[in-house]
């Protein structure tokens, strides 16, 4: 794997090891580059200081900082076995290899990234020999304290290294089994550590896949850090530090012990469900509303969040932004999906609430057709957010999921392989169900033999009981599905979730019309980006990394007379000069809708300076 040495700007690190390199630690730098290179080669700070053997940027270049046989300051506070032994801090056995992430679980890591991280690390597990059992996440070697790589595809990069050694003979069933949980875990934005408490209680209590996996980490770290030893836990106002997990029924917590922010026993691990009312239920409330919500977090007047605590068991936790949905010229519903149901008001009726599940028949202020319009508006809404993908009930995966009541889907369907064997992985809020595929470039399009077969978790390698709460005599039966198509057709337009506050319509008319379209890069991660956009009113458009379009404020209100009177502003999470392929074409689309609807000329469209200071745009008049 062509390497670039580029060397340590100071000593932050210890020449020579005791002994011999016997693992390998993958890391990830919650930063961008070059700064977060710049960060790792100055060595951190004299308050902590850091480094690593190996940087890779998501252009798949890798760097050198500290030499194989030096010591570098990566794993902190760590154990793990190693050849048959309890092992208290890895950086004396351990290369460290760095990826460029921000870590949030929601920032891609590019094909050329993966690749070359692959073509790395199976160079080195070559030439030290290093088991399968001692290629580690950072996560799982300190968990609690540790989140990285976040949302890293590891089953199957570990799969990828290890593609060409001989592995002794596992059960295709308990890898299959691997599989769905890492992308279970994945999907939430982090990783299944190894005996991790709160996962263990989650299965105990069936409360469903994890959702998100929340970190205390500064949402907008100084510019080059890399991840601090104690991002893990969230620090709540007045509050001891906790760890904190979404699952689709409940949020888990539970406090850290010690100095080094280590698990506490699962005993110790609470709900939020059955936390008394007081300040720490109301800071885990929005710091749940706030994860899916950045703009809104929890607002206790809304009548969707009154309902909610009502109902709370029934809905799930929220999945996603409160936002608008179009059902016709004039009929505009505000909505909010949570992991087992979908709430909705008619807009400027917000004391009128539908629920998704009720909507199979004719209910109070809707006719049958309308029920069942919003319905499908509702899912389709759901299901191209969620899997970037169009609702179609006929479809095999989501006739099955509707069939077996397993909630919301939570992310895109992925294909993995078991030994010769391909599946078609779907998560959804109770479960996630395995689909066997003929081959592993089969379409999704195309009808599977009917003697297919589809599981779910709980068939796989642990019987009983698991995550979703489903009991093994309902599901170790196998189904034979009708011949169908997979899923439903892909969205040929990029997600646009209408965040924006409603502009009274005399107002509307006396904007002038916009002539200029402005492209800025944003710092990200989102969650800070849309927080701050919703206090300053900076941008009309947001896109984040993974290419969801985020609609702000509406195209008359303009940007500050001292920029361009007449501009509309889109924000680009991270820098558009390297955005990935979903970013870009959510770009391109968006802009090309915004320049055909308003006749903007291809010359009136540039991109700012990372540098330029946006100004706020105007305020909403009362």
């Amino acid at each position: 794997m062509p390497t670039t040495w580029v060397g340590m700007t100071r000593q932050h690190y210890q020449p020579g090891r005791p002994g011999s390199i016997r693992a390998i630690v993958i890391h990830a730098t919650a930063g961008r580059n070059p700064s977060d290179l710049a960060w790792l080669r100055q060595g951190g700070d004299e308050r902590r200081p850091v480094s690593c053997h190996y940087y890779i940027d998501k252009a798949g270049q890798v760097s050198q900082l500290v030499q194989d046989e030096d010591t570098a300051w990566h794993a902190g506070a760590s154990q793990w076995t190693i050849d048959g032994h309890n092992l208290d801090g890895l950086n004396s056995v351990a290369l460290g290899i760095e990826l460029e992430n921000l870590n949030t679980g929601r920032d891609p890591y590019p094909a050329a990234q993966i690749l070359a991280a692959i073509a790395l690390t199976r160079e080195l597990v070559q030439r030290y020999q290093v088991p399968r059992s001692q290629l580690v996440r950072h996560l799982e070697i300190s968990p609690g304290r540790k989140t990285d790589p976040a949302g890293f595809p590891w089953s199957n990069f570990v799969a990828q290294v290890y593609a060409e050694q001989t592995a002794a003979p596992t059960d295709p069933q308990a890898q299959l089994h691997i599989l769905m949980l890492d992308l279970a875990y994945r999907v939430a934005g982090g990783g299944a550590p190894a005996n991790w408490p709160l996962l263990q209680v989650a299965r105990r209590l069936a409360l469903g896949m994890p959702v998100a996996i929340i970190s205390g980490a500064n949402p907008t770290p100084a510019t080059g850090s890399a991840q601090d030893d104690r991002d893990r836990a969230v620090r709540l106002a007045g509050q001891m530090p906790l760890l904190v997990e979404v699952y689709a029924r409940d949020v888990l917590y539970a406090p850290v012990v010690g100095s080094s922010d280590a698990p506490a026993p699962a005993s110790q691990t609470r709900r939020l469900a059955e936390t008394p009312a007081g300040p720490l239920r109301d800071a885990l409330l929005d710091l749940l509303f706030r994860t899916a919500d950045p703009v809104n977090g929890f607002q206790p007047t809304w009548a969707f969040h009154q309902y909610y605590l009502q109902h709370a068991d029934e809905l799930g936790v929220p999945l996603g932004p409160n936002h608008r949905v179009t059902l016709g010229p004039r009929q505009l519903f505000t909505c909010q999906h949570f992991a087992y149901d979908t709430l909705c008001s008619p807009v400027n009726d917000w004391q009128t609430i539908f629920r998704l599940g009720a909507l199979t028949h004719q209910v109070a202020g809707l006719d049958r057709t309308q029920a069942t319009n919003l319905r499908h508006t509702l899912l389709d809404d759901l299901y191209r957010t969620r899997t970037g993908r169009m609702y179609d009930p006929a479809t095999l995966l989501t006739s099955q999921a509707e069939a077996r009541q397993l909630g919301a889907p939570l992310g895109r369907p992925e294909v993995v392989t078991v030994g010769p064997t391909p599946y078609l992985l779907m998560p959804f809020a109770r479960d996630i169900l395995a689909c066997q595929l003929p081959s592993r470039d089969w379409p999704l399009d195309r009808p599977l033999p009917a003697a297919a077969p589809i599981s779910g978790l709980e068939t796989t390698a642990e019987a009983g009981t698991l995550l979703g709460g489903w009991t093994p005599s309902r599901l170790l039966r196998r189904l034979r599905p009708r011949p169908t198509t997979l899923l439903g057709a892909p969205s040929l337009q990029p997600v646009v979730l209408d965040l924006g506050p409603l502009i009274p319509s005399d107002l509307l008319q006396a904007r002038p019309t916009p002539v200029t379209v402005l492209i800025t890069a944003a710092p990200g991660p989102i969650a800070s980006d849309l927080h701050d956009a919703s206090e300053q009113a900076r941008w009309h458009y947001y896109i984040e990394t993974t290419g969801t379009v985020y609609r702000l404020r509406d195209e008359t209100y303009l940007a500050g007379a001292a920029l361009d009177d007449r501009a509309i502003v889109i924000a680009i999470e991270g820098d558009p000069a390297v955005a990935g392929p979903a970013q870009r074409n959510a770009l391109t689309w968006l802009v090309r809708s915004l320049a055909t609807a308003l006749t903007i000329p291809p010359a009136a469209v540039r991109a700012l300076p990372a540098s330029t200071r946006m100004p706020a745009l105007e305020r909403e008049r009362a």
